[in-house]
């Protein structure tokens, strides 16, 4: 019995020691690990400032892309930065109904719109031409600009629909004297054609010969009828476009200081492109009337720069 009581003592006495040695060890790593790793303290604002991968990636794309601006609308579409020369049409009223050579036959136009969408023809808008011509943004290759002077109500009944049916953008240059006025647009219809993505810019052509005017007449006019079509629209009017086939100097510094920041002039005897080269406040158009066949038409969409 006493044997049994020694060897029960002395199991005790190494399974006390054998604890012990274990709980001293692991003690000594933990210590051994703590001393040997630094503390890694990460605060809410770090975990903000920690670029992710895919900002990276993003980051990335912006140093080696060349143009973003209009990628959803340029998609899968060459860009160019080229001073080339770009052709901006300029026609006027768009309807069947014979009048003089400014009213074109919807059929004709309809074959026109037909004839750039087949042959690749790409239309900006203002913002896009501006960018391209100021901020050296890309567009494409086959650029081209559609304008409308007036605002004959032919540009929503017969225009609008040839438009849409190809995707087109176009500007609609209003004679802000002549909105309500029978033969012209409304304001419901300027804010259907707004809202669509036709956009409706300022036409200085309330009397003849406005850009002969001298500037201070030249200014109030234009800032006059600017005021009235951003009234009516709610929305800046920040082109203008003149009948003069060219402007004056004044009507050039009259735009400028009304806070344009295009204007254009209507080229009707000479074919002449819009290159980065042309004073802003000066940008040539041409002339697209009812007497031009499809073989005219793509005489001037063909003309050289100059």
């Amino acid at each position: 019995m006493k044997k049994k009581d020694t060897f029960l003592s002395i199991a005790c006495i190494i399974l006390a020691i054998s604890i012990i040695f274990v709980v001293f060890t692991g003690q000594s790593a933990r210590k051994n690990i703590s001393s040997s790793t630094p503390e890694i303290k990460i605060t809410a604002k770090e975990i903000t400032e920690v670029p992710s991968t895919t900002d990276k990636v993003v980051a990335d794309t912006k140093e080696t892309s060349t143009d973003n601006s209009n990628k959803d609308r340029f998609s899968g579409l060459k860009l160019t930065k080229d001073d080339n020369g770009l052709p901006i049409l300029c026609y006027h009223d768009i309807n069947p109904v014979k009048g003089t050579d400014l009213v074109l036959d919807p059929a004709k136009f309809k074959e026109q719109m037909k004839y750039l969408k087949d042959n690749g023809y790409f239309p900006i808008t203002l913002d896009e031409l501006y960018g391209y011509f100021k901020e050296d943004k890309g567009i494409p290759e086959k650029s081209i600009v559609i304008t409308f002077d007036d605002g004959y109500v032919g540009t929503y009944t017969y225009a609008f629909p040839i438009l849409k049916e190809f995707g087109f953008k176009a500007t609609i240059f209003m004679i802000s004297g002549s909105i309500n006025n029978p033969a012209y647009l409304n304001v419901e219809q300027l804010k259907e054609l707004s809202n669509y993505g036709i956009d409706i810019q300022n036409h200085f052509g309330e009397v003849s010969n406005t850009s002969k005017l001298n500037i201070d007449k030249q200014i109030d006019m234009l800032k006059k009828s600017k005021q009235t079509l951003e009234g009516f629209l709610g929305k800046t009017i920040s082109y203008v476009a003149f009948s003069s086939s060219n402007l004056s100097e004044d009507s050039k510094k009259a735009a400028e200081q009304v806070g344009y920041k295009m204007s254009f002039n209507l080229q009707s005897n000479t074919l002449t492109l819009a290159d980065k080269k042309d004073n802003i406040y000066n940008l040539d158009r041409l002339y697209i009337g009812n007497k031009h066949s499809l073989n005219d038409f793509i005489k001037i969409l063909n003309t050289k720069k100059k």
